[in-house]
């Protein structure tokens, strides 16, 4: 994953990217947005790659929680924010009612 080196104070980064997967467990279809905001510290990510590193998890079969669960690891790796939440908002699925999960953590 790309990311920007900054030496200035941010407050805050939101990202909605787009997405398409295949579930692991119905082998159905299912779209929606990923929004990724947290606090950055010294790296924030590089907006364009973000959605290539998206394409890229979504190859692969897998569930809702375990695609927030890649973007989640991939992200805090990448730029050790202060704080970190990713949010996949289902609102097209083959198989259920549209459904958000999400993962945050504080690491001040």
């Amino acid at each position: 994953m790309k990311t920007i080196d900054i030496n200035f104070f941010i407050s805050g980064t939101k990202i909605t990217i787009p997405f398409n997967a295949n579930c692991s467990i119905t082998n159905k279809a299912f779209s929606g947005n990923i929004i990724i905001e947290y606090y950055p510290s010294k790296k924030v990510i590089e907006y364009v790659d973000m959605g290539e590193v998206i394409k890229e998890i979504t190859k692969n079969k897998l569930t809702v929680e375990e695609l927030a669960d890649n973007v989640f690891k991939e992200v805090k790796i990448a730029i050790s924010p202060k704080y970190l939440k990713i949010l996949v908002d289902v609102q097209r699925s083959d198989a259920h009612q549209p459904v958000q999960v999400w993962i945050e953590e504080n690491f001040e």
